[in-house]
Parts: C-alpha cells; sequence; structure tokens
C-alpha cells in the first residue's frame, strides 16, 4: 500500500496582525466586565426605587335614590362618575416625610412629587337621606415586610360645602419593631391587622362633599427601610359605605357591599440607599 503524503502546514501572521490579535484579547474581555458592570449598576439602581400601580376608585350604590354615593376629582361636580382611575404609576426613593409640601391638600386629582404619590378625590351625598358613612383604608397585600417602612397620610375635609376649613390629616405607619412601645414618632399606628384606619362621617346631608387627599411614600429616616424589604409589595384599599340612616335611626344592612373603593398603590423594589 502507498504511503500517503503528509503535507506540513505553517502559518504565518505578520506583525500587525498579532499586534492586532493583543489588542483584541485585551478589549473583548474588558468588553465583556464593562457590560457586566453595566447590567449590575441598573440592577443596583432598579431596587433604590419603589414603584406605583394606579388609584381605582369606584362607587356602587346601597339604593339608586335614598343611599347614593358618587366621586369625582373636582368640587364642583361637574363631571361625576361610579369609578375613578388615575394611572400614577412612578418610581420613586426613600424620603424623609418633613420634606413634603404643605399645599398637597390644595390640588386636585392626580398631583405625584418627586418621591412621593399623592391623589385628591371628592365624595358626594347624592342621595335622599342623610346618612352616616365610614370610610375605612386597609393593607390588601403585603411582602417584604415593606409595610414596616411605609407611611399613609390621610387628608380629610368632611364638609366643604360650608366654606368651612374643617381639613385635618394624619400620618399612619406600622408599630414600632424597636422593642419601644407605641407608634412610630410623629406617626398613628396602624388601627388593627390590616387595617390602617376606620373612622365615619356622621351627619352626611344630601349635597354634602367630603374630600380625601391620600399620600403615600417610603419613609427613610425608618429602621425598618433597609435592603430585606428589596422586591416587596404594598397594596392599600380603600372603602367606604353608608352605615346608617339617621333620618329613620336604623342602621343600613349592606349586603356585602361597599359604596366607594380605593385602590392606591402596588409598591415593589424597594432599598434604603447607604
Amino acid at each position: 500500500m502507498a504511503k500517503q503524503d503528509r503535507v506540513g502546514i505553517t502559518i504565518r501572521r505578520t506583525a500587525g496582525e498579532v499586534k492586532r490579535y493583543r489588542i483584541w484579547k485585551k478589549i473583548v474581555p474588558a468588553g465583556i466586565l464593562l457590560a457586566a458592570l453595566i447590567l449590575i449598576i441598573g440592577y443596583v439602581v432598579s431596587v433604590l426605587y419603589m414603584k406605583f400601580g394606579s388609584f381605582t376608585v369606584s362607587v356602587n350604590k346601597l339604593d339608586g335614590l335614598k343611599y347614593a354615593l358618587t366621586l369625582s376629582e373636582s368640587p364642583d361636580f361637574k363631571t361625576y362618575t361610579s369609578r375613578l382611575n388615575a394611572d400614577i404609576s412612578e418610581e420613586v426613593t426613600n424620603i424623609d416625610g418633613k420634606t413634603l409640601p404643605n399645599w398637597l391638600a390644595n390640588v386636585d386629582g392626580e398631583h405625584n412629587g418627586d418621591n412621593y404619590v399623592a391623589y385628591t378625590f371628592y365624595c358626594k351625598n347624592m342621595g335622599q337621606k342623610t346618612v352616616t358613612y365610614s370610610y375605612e383604608m386597609y393593607i390588601a397585600n403585603m411582602t417584604y415586610e415593606v409595610e414596616k417602612a411605609v407611611r399613609v397620610r390621610l387628608y380629610v375635609d368632611e364638609f366643604i360645602h360650608d366654606g368651612k376649613n374643617d381639613i385635618h390629616f394624619a400620618d399612619y405607619a406600622y408599630a414600632r419593631t424597636d422593642g419601644v412601645e407605641g407608634p412610630e414618632p410623629g406617626t398613628i399606628a396602624f388601627q388593627s391587622g390590616n387595617t390602617i384606619v376606620k373612622d365615619y362621617i356622621e351627619h352626611f346631608m344630601p349635597g354634602d362633599i367630603t374630600q380625601y387627599t391620600v399620600v403615600i411614600w417610603l419613609e427613610g429616616p425608618d429602621p425598618d427601610c433597609v435592603d430585606k424589604i428589596i422586591g416587596g409589595e404594598f397594596k392599600v384599599d380603600m372603602l367606604m359605605e353608608v352605615v346608617r340612616d339617621e333620618e329613620e335611626g336604623t342602621d343600613v344592612k349592606s349586603p356585602g357591599i361597599r359604596s366607594a373603593a380605593l385602590q392606591p398603590f402596588l409598591l415593589k423594589k424597594v432599598w434604603e440607599p447607604a
């Protein structure tokens, strides 16, 4: 059998090719490292922020004539509806609540700031009876204990039709977790369980209007505003319902129907910067 000739192949590179090869050998790893660094920075930035969803306010009438609450973003109620929606999807970092402006209850509808969510709306008695109705704000969903660092401010002006300034507000927070009894400084502790606050508007006559402003932010100085709440979610609902007919002196039995519902926001990816 004849032997197969073997041909030796020698690859020669010019000095220029060698130089370019060495340069690429340095650039490619550096590029990969830079891309990875950009991704890491992007992730870190994303977890420095919290994301809010939207407000949804809706009304279900107990009785179309006797008990009728309706909603509007304007106190003149030129337009009113059984459902309000405000697209308030925001990304905000934590702040000190002391830096919030003092005019938050003076602007109608959605008026978010750089680092907080704010929404003002109105509830009107369009029915025929003087009633008592309740408003209740509660936590609908929470993860990663993010609720421990959240603040909720609620402004209420009970009877804006009479020209008087009856507005008052309070800041609500999760009870302290540092072993000290009582609420966080300057706040009222969440009322019970998942309920933030529940209160009543009495003597609500036909034509009366109540103004509500809800402000929500992440309190940076709170000791619980730490990196363990990264990825946490926080959702709040606010419900209103007629509970008493004051003219007849009888309680109103709601068959599982609420008069108004508010779903302020969904909070995700939060962290307090070092």
